[in-house]
């Protein structure tokens, strides 16, 4: 049967792909801005004559960390070209007119993943667990919110349900502040580890090569939670999560 007699329908998509690594985009600036910004303005242009909801998946690194919390108003000023080119596709997305699209913007993420390399919190895992003499020099500097991947696909799922339009952008947002040297300290309390070989660093990255990142980019997630979605936002305690985790 040839192809065109299909009909596909398609309710929604989702869509999370990205090139989220700052320093890469940093060296690959024009793959990072088709991923994070051309693909997902072509999905929203889309979504018009498909008939589908289109939620774009964006990241707190669309501000400039200064002047925390933010909302989904707040004004943008990413300052490295990763949180430009995701901030250019939030523009893309809501910028094609008659598309049903909403931005979901995140801070950075942990939970189940294939290797550790694939999460920046997950990762800090092999740093501690790495007992070979190696030292680290670990940022002390910057707040980070941590989110589980798995509390999002679930919120996700339970947006679903909410009947009325959602707001071109919404926050979803763990609110346990930590830097990584504080998530580094948690692990190796929970492994039983030293972490003589992790060295705080209090400083704003500087020096050649060194990708500037925002000091403390919070997100409010207020008038999210005023979206009655089911359940609310429903977050996992980072430690109490990790905890569980190497139980198993």
């Amino acid at each position: 049967m040839a192809w065109n007699a299909y009909h596909i329908s398609i309710s929604g998509v989702i869509h999370c792909a990205a090139e989220r690594r700052p320093d890469v985009a940093e060296k690959n600036p024009s793959a990072a801005q088709r991923l994070n910004a051309d693909v997902p303005g072509h999905l929203a242009s889309l979504s018009k004559p498909l008939g589908f909801k289109l939620v774009y998946i964006s990241t707190d690194y669309v501000f400039d960390g200064t002047s925390p919390p933010y909302g989904p108003s707040s004004m943008t000023n990413p300052l490295q070209f990763y949180g430009k080119s995701k901030r250019d596709g939030e523009i893309a997305v809501l910028g094609v007119e008659g598309a049903q699209a909403t931005v979901l913007r995140v801070p950075v993420l942990y939970g189940p993943a294939p290797k550790n390399s694939d999460s920046a919190i997950n990762i800090l895992l092999d740093v501690v667990q790495d007992q070979s003499g190696k030292t680290y020099k670990m940022d002390h500097y910057a707040t980070r919110y941590p989110t589980n991947v798995v509390d999002i696909a679930n919120f996700l799922v339970r947006l679903t349900d909410v009947k009325k339009p959602l707001p071109p952008i919404i926050h979803y947002s763990g609110d346990e502040p930590y830097t990584k040297y504080e998530i580094c300290l948690i692990f190796s309390k929970i492994i039983g580890l030293p972490h003589t070989h992790i060295i705080p660093d209090a400083e704003p990255p500087t020096g050649e090569g060194a990708t500037t990142r925002p000091r403390d980019c919070r997100l409010d997630t207020r008038e999210t939670e005023a979206l009655g979605v089911e359940g609310g936002l429903n977050l996992s305690l980072f430690e109490e999560w990790w905890t569980a985790r190497s139980k198993k």
